[in-house]
């Protein structure tokens, strides 16, 4: 084996207590004074005077000891201490600084939306007016609507009254035209008399006043006739116009009605687009203050979360700062132990100077201090590093804080888009809805002035047709007579169609009777017919049961083999069932326990519960499986158990012949009879 060459530092080394060998005497010692006894040598007599010329002691740096070798690297461990705390107050800087602007955020967008509200108050306001200048259109529209009801009230009235005139007018011009033919008549027949009565120098005379009265009657009566014909073309001329004026009349009603019509059509729709609106703003004005309800909510919440984060920020922080402080007063504790640990031993060195002979005794002292002091250290150590560990931790686990809170954050700031997003596309529609109704309300007017010149011009017309009609009256009271006779026929035919009635009425009351013997008799073959259909049924019905009493009591004779291994298969589900049933209370229990656990505090018990919920949760699938292989396994000894006892009866699987027929329905109790243990349960599915 080869070792490497030490550096030979020996006699270079610098000058530290003692003089380096050679620059002093060695004094030989007196035999009188013992073996034991030396002199005392100035070795060390020139150090201790260079360090007494020092003025200030406590500047110099101390010689290190190995004791203070060890501690000194523990006091370079301060800096790594404050350099987490400088992270941790960063961290801490940063999150309140992320609270701030949360905050900042928090007030615009109660800003806005404070904004918004008023945005959303002033259009109210508008869809008000707008409202109430739609109500007074459909007001005026009213308004309107009466004119015309009004109006055509009066005109009926008119026409009634021009029909009585005509009606009285003509009994008065019959009587007058009576009067004058008779008058002529008399004066006809007095002329008659009078040339009997005449003597004959008169004859002549007369005769010629005759003649002329003759010629003038003559006259007279070409006049009548060219009159009556200029009456009958008038009287012609008048039916064209009458005729004229009532399809005039018949088109101006049916473009009335139409109107009416159409405007009721669109004030219906408008109703009904009004409601509709009213329904849309009412539900926008409800799904905004749910939305406004629970966005206030959530920022309550978030709120309280962010109060009771401070809170725990605040109070990691106090328990920080103790720690850190029980650190510092630890470390300035321990300083000073040092301290006065070196000026102990510093007035034993020089104690040791003075006398040599306690200097082995001393040195057993100093050497068993050390020793205590270094374990002293070294507990101290591991009290450090225990609290590095502690001081790790709470970072970390403030770190997982302050995700938590940037997540939170993100959540909210998304939440908050979407709901401002929502909120820009209702006030869009409500925009679109406003210029909507501004059109809707433009049209309304329009249809409002177009309405009043139809008004205006249907009063014009009616000026005109009242005009028409007084001229009318004169030439419809000649239409009169010819009423009268049209009259006396519909009372003719009339009566014809009561006679007419009277005969088919007696036709009807007749076939009546014949339709009553029918039905009687045809309820009497119904009744013949159900009863012999009663009886084969009743046959029939007697006979299946006979069939299947026989097959039952069969089936029962060849299942009674079997009857234990169902029993006891039965008795093996309850079990199943009950053990089920019981592993399904337990994993509700430990779910229980596992939400109660998750509320708690102390990391190390959590994890260690975990596991052992772990644990049990796979035993417990285990258990479950094993239920299950068994639950399948009675299933496939349940179905072989069926396809034994189907070969023993000879029935198969499926018999073509019962194709597409069903008889046996859901809800339907079977005809066959149930053991007790099965028939509770086929009442309970009914049920």
């Amino acid at each position: 084996m080869s070792f490497p060459k030490a550096p030979i530092k020996r006699f270079n080394e610098a000058l530290t207590c003692a003089p380096p060998p050679g620059s002093y005497d060695i004094k030989n010692s007196d035999p009188s004074k013992g073996p034991v006894s030396f002199e005392k040598s100035e070795r060390f007599k020139m150090q201790m005077e260079d360090v007494g010329d020092q003025p200030n002691p406590s500047n110099m740096k101390p010689i290190p000891s190995p004791a203070t070798k060890r501690k000194l690297p523990s006091l370079g461990s301060r800096p790594k201490t404050m350099g987490m705390k400088s992270d941790k107050s960063l961290i801490s800087i940063k999150e309140l600084k992320k609270q701030k602007e949360l905050e900042k955020e928090i007030r615009i967008l109660i800003g806005i939306r404070a904004q918004q509200d008023k945005r959303l108050q002033a259009l109210e306001e508008h869809l008000a007016k707008s409202e109430s200048n739609l109500s007074a259109a459909i007001r005026e529209k009213n308004a309107l609507l009466a004119n015309i009801a009004s109006l055509e009230k009066q005109l009926l009235e008119l026409r009634k009254s021009n029909d009585l005139l005509k009606t009285k007018m003509v009994p008065v011009k019959n009587v007058d035209m009576e009067i004058k033919l008779n008058v002529v008549q008399g004066t006809v027949e007095e002329k008659l008399a009078q040339p009997k009565e005449l003597t004959e120098t008169e004859r002549p005379a007369e005769e010629k006043y005759d003649l002329e009265k003759h010629l003038e009657c003559i006259v007279e009566l070409g006049n009548v006739t060219e009159e009556v014909d200029k009456y009958k073309l008038h009287i012609v001329q008048l039916q064209e116009i009458i005729e004229s004026k009532n399809k005039a009349l018949e088109t101006l009603e049916s473009t009335l009605h139409l109107k009416e019509t159409m405007l009721s059509s669109q004030t219906e729709e408008l109703n009904g687009k009004c409601k509709v609106l009213e329904e849309q703003k009412e539900k926008c004005v409800h799904e905004y203050e749910e939305k406004e309800q629970v966005i206030n909510a959530e920022i309550q919440c978030l709120k309280e979360k962010l109060s009771i984060e401070e809170q725990k920020n605040q109070k990691q922080k106090k328990i920080f700062k103790e720690t850190s402080d029980d650190m510092n007063q630890k470390l300035l504790k321990f300083q000073e132990e040092v301290a006065k640990e070196r000026e102990i031993l510093e007035t034993e060195l020089k104690e040791a100077m003075d006398e040599l002979d306690k200097l082995h005794a001393k040195e057993s002292k100093v050497e068993k201090l050390l020793n205590h002091l270094e374990h002293a250290n070294e507990s101290q150590n591991e009290e450090l590093s225990q609290l590095e560990t502690k001081l790790q931790r709470k970072s970390a686990e403030l770190e997982e804080m302050a995700a938590s809170h940037k997540n939170i954050t993100e959540k909210l700031q998304e939440e908050y888009n979407q709901l401002q997003f929502k909120f820009g596309e209702t006030a869009t529609e409500f925009e679109n809805y406003k210029v909507c109704m501004t059109q809707e309300i433009t049209c309304l007017k329009q249809d409002k002035a177009i309405l009043e010149e139809k008004l205006t011009e249907m009063s014009r017309t009616v000026e005109n047709v009242t005009h028409a009609m007084q001229e009318e009256q004169h030439a419809k009271e000649d239409y009169m007579r010819t009423l009268l006779d049209s009259q006396t026929k519909i009372a003719l035919k009339d009566a014809e169609i009561d006679e007419i009635k009277e005969l088919s009425t007696m036709q009807i009351a007749n076939l009546q009777a014949k339709l009553e013997q029918q039905s009687e008799e045809l309820n009497k073959k119904l009744e013949i017919e159900r009863k012999a259909i009663k009886e084969t049924i009743g046959a029939d019905y007697k006979k299946n049961i006979k069939t299947w009493r026989a097959l039952y009591e069969d089936l029962s004779n060849k299942v009674k083999p079997f009857q234990q291994q169902l029993d006891a298969y039965e008795a093996e589900r309850n079990a199943l069932l009950n053990e089920h049933g019981a592993t399904q209370e337990e994993l509700n229990k430990i779910s229980d326990a596992y939400a109660k656990l998750l509320g708690h505090q102390n990391q190390k018990q959590k994890i260690k519960h975990v596991m052992k919920l772990k644990e049990e949760n796979t035993q417990l699938k285990q258990d479950v499986l094993k239920l299950r292989v068994q639950v399948a396994k009675e299933k496939q000894a349940r179905e072989d158990l069926q396809d034994q006892i189907n070969e023993i009866q000879g029935v198969r699987q499926f018999d073509p012949s019962k194709a597409f027929q069903h008889p046996s329905k859901e809800n339907v109790a079977p005809k066959t009879p149930f053991k007790e243990n099965n028939r509770s349960k086929n009442q309970a599915i009914l049920h």
